[in-house]
């Protein structure tokens, strides 16, 4: 697949940027711009639903029990309230990189440069804990397999598709997640034909199981809201229709409509599946060392049926490992061309690969799996936690841009997404409670220690921002 370069120059007229549609319909009569509004929710779909969902449930669910459904409901308002900030900027402003350009044109040049960063190094840690993942799930096929070398095989084969390119990948990645999607509605079906008594299980479910173990809210309130870190870091991708806006066909048509379809899937499929996860096997009973769906699945006696969710998950997590790898690499050469990191992760090869960017986002794979390999049995509640803290940042930063960006444009006839329903005060009230969550999360050991990781780079960050701001004006 031949990358296109990001444009990440400043735009000279800041007015112009929070008032004007840019003549959206116009620019893109005539262009290549290709993505309809189906391939851009398939797409969306292909960058949400993958190990944070998976495997990573198991963390929430251990926090909230079965209540955690409701988490997964409240995460989807929370993320329809993100949807709707990021579809009016999205529509009004199509651009690729849109959440560095957004934040370096509304917030100044260190929101961008924080940004970016912050950005690429949360994707390269969800780029780690997928690998770690899909490590995890082949035990059930290679039980002898070391991780570390699982997760090296994984992460050869995926730099390597980013290397020479993947032929349409967009066909690839929609037939990828359509296997993600019918596989969680295949799953709701089988355990609801469970619960009916279809199938043998060799030990109650159904009510019985989700409520004998404490009832539904058995850590209380405060469970459910530690869990909800995770529950929102597996909303996190809806950020990748924001990235592709550039290249639809017609952006005020096709964005809000792909937004609505995809948060319309996330928060049912969602919110289902774990109830029904939860009324098959007890909520206490679940480890992250395998997905609760295969684990669920085990307690039916369908033959290979434990075996099949397994690929799917390991379908599901190198589909979102391969469009994040591919996001890391576009987020550095924004970067690169903003002078805001070493010019030769810009520089683009004959071939159409930017390989400056493609070793240095390897680079940081393989510092992760190392990690791994030291602290084996913390470093995926580690990953999954730092990473969750870089998105709440990133999320943060998205509500603030739209509340500024809207106030600003307050009497222009432009397009608000209705996905932002009571906006502003909604957006007042999601940014407050993203805050109370962020606070409630640093109750659980693993994710404090998640805090922590991502404070010390946004420390680095900052000091790095402060030498190239000092070294630009030097050099001016």
């Amino acid at each position: 697949m031949k990358e296109k370069r990001i444009n990440s120059s400043k735009i000279t007229d800041k007015d112009e940027f929070l008032a004007d549609e840019f003549s959206v319909q116009e620019n893109n009569k005539g262009t290549e711009n290709h993505l309809s509004a189906m391939n851009l929710m398939w797409i969306g779909i292909g960058g949400t639903i993958g190990s944070s969902f998976f495997l990573a449930s198991g963390l929430p669910i251990s926090y909230a029990g079965p209540g955690v459904v409701f988490s997964y409901l409240l995460g989807g308002l929370l993320a329809c309230q993100i949807a709707g900030a990021l579809t009016s900027l999205s529509v009004n402003h199509p651009v690729s990189g849109s959440f560095k350009v957004y934040a370096e044109e509304i917030l100044g040049p260190f929101m961008g440069f924080y940004v970016g960063w912050t950005f690429w190094i949360g994707v390269v840690l969800s780029i780690g804990s997928e690998t770690i993942a899909m490590a995890i799930f082949s035990k059930l096929w290679f039980p002898n397999a070391p991780v570390w070398l699982l997760t090296i095989v994984y992460s050869a084969i995926v730099i390597a598709l980013n290397a020479f390119g993947l032929k349409n990948f967009g066909k690839v990645e929609t037939i990828m997640s359509f296997i993600k999607v019918a596989a969680l509605v295949l799953f709701i079906i089988i355990g609801a034909a469970a619960m009916f008594g279809v199938f043998y299980t060799n030990h109650p479910v159904g009510i019985k199981t989700l409520l004998d173990n404490g009832g539904l809210f058995p850590k209380g309130l405060r469970g459910l809201l530690q869990s909800m870190l995770i529950v929102i870091f597996s909303y996190a991708g809806i950020g990748v229709v924001a990235m592709a806006s550039s290249e639809v066909r017609n952006p005020r048509r096709d964005i809000p409509k792909a937004m609505l379809l995809l948060i319309l899937i996330l928060v049912l499929l969602y919110a289902v599946s774990i109830l029904t996860v939860v009324c098959l096997i007890p909520w206490n009973t679940i480890s992250i060392k395998q997905s609760p769906f295969i684990s669920a699945l085990e307690l039916i006696n369908i033959p290979f049926a434990a075996s099949i969710m397994n690929a799917v998950v390991l379908v599901a997590s190198f589909s979102v490992m391969t469009g994040s790898y591919f996001s890391a690499i576009m987020m550095l050469v924004a970067l690169g061309n903003s002078h805001q990191a070493p010019a030769f992760v810009s520089k683009e090869s004959k071939n159409g690969v930017f390989y400056g960017s493609l070793i240095l986002t390897a680079i940081g794979l393989v510092a992760i799996i190392i990690t791994s390999y030291i602290l084996p049995g913390k470093i995926y509640s580690y990953l999954i936690s730092a990473s969750a803290y870089f998105s709440f940042i990133s999320l943060g930063i998205i509500l603030v841009c739209f509340l500024i960006w809207r106030k600003t444009v307050a009497n222009q006839d432009i397009y608000k997404s209705p996905l932002a329903f009571g906006a502003p005060w909604s957006t007042v009230i999601t940014l407050v409670i993203l805050v109370l969550l962020f606070i409630f999360s640093l109750g659980v050991i693993d994710q404090r220690m998640g805090f922590y990781f991502a404070l010390g780079i946004s420390v680095v960050i900052s000091i790095a921002y402060l030498f190239i701001r000092g070294k630009s004006k030097d050099t001016a």
